[in-house]
């Protein structure tokens, strides 16, 4: 069964409750503890297409990382009411797929796949808001079947390199829902390089060149204080 429709509803509940966040009222901020542990759980969207015309030889073959649900934690500290630094470390079962047409017909070839992403980021909190922006960097990792494949199988014989490093920008809300209950509501683009390396022709040429990507990660946590 696609992934989409689960996602979808994921992300749709995401909003809602993102929208409820941002009515929210401002004071919910003030309760923040200094140390705070926020397990989290969400959908992650690959925006961009790994590679077109992926073995360079005309068949149109392209590359793609599928979306899918997302869990992790994240450790901030607040230095002071506006600003903190945090570590956030992210888990998602998003494995990898070739398209491609054939007489008018979509296939789709995939393999189980996983994606860990580890990132320390600093945090500003505007005053008097429940708002808060994530500017930071970390890494995007890829392992399991499909991904070691990549690494393996590629036709220079040099492979996929499974691991980049990541700029990363977002934002997210703080919703008081009882007095000593709150929501965090984050979305968090990761921005960074890879190349599949899928092409037939000679090194360097095979390369596919170093791709920008682009994944949306879409969450919701509840924040656990561990010091005031």
């Amino acid at each position: 069964m696609s992934i989409i429709k689960p996602v979808g509803r994921g992300l749709t509940l995401v909003g809602i409750l993102a929208g409820a966040a941002a009515v929210a009222v401002p004071s919910a901020v003030y309760a923040q503890g200094k140390f705070e542990l926020t397990p989290f759980v969400g959908s992650y969207y690959a925006l961009s297409t790994m590679c077109k015309d992926c073995y360079k030889d005309g068949t149109g073959v392209t590359g793609h990382q599928a979306s899918s649900f997302a869990v992790g934690g994240r450790l901030s500290y607040w230095i002071s009411s506006t600003i903190g630094i945090e570590g956030s470390v992210t888990y998602a079962p998003s494995r990898g797929e070739q398209r491609a047409e054939i007489s008018g017909f979509g296939l789709a070839v995939s393999g189980k796949g996983r994606l860990l992403l580890a990132s320390g980021r600093l945090l500003y909190r505007p005053p008097r808001t429940n708002l808060h922006f994530i500017v930071g960097a970390g890494i995007v990792t890829r392992g399991d079947t499909v991904w070691k494949a990549f690494k393996d199988n590629s036709a220079d014989g040099v492979g996929a390199k499974l691991t980049s490093v990541a700029g990363i920008l977002g934002a997210g809300v703080r919703a008081s829902v009882t007095p000593k209950f709150a929501l965090n509501v984050t979305a968090e683009a990761n921005l960074y390089s890879f190349d599949p390396r899928f092409a037939t022709s000679p090194a360097p040429s095979s390369s596919n060149g170093k791709k920008m990507q682009a994944d949306l990660l879409v969450t919701i946590g509840i924040p656990i204080t561990l010091m005031h």
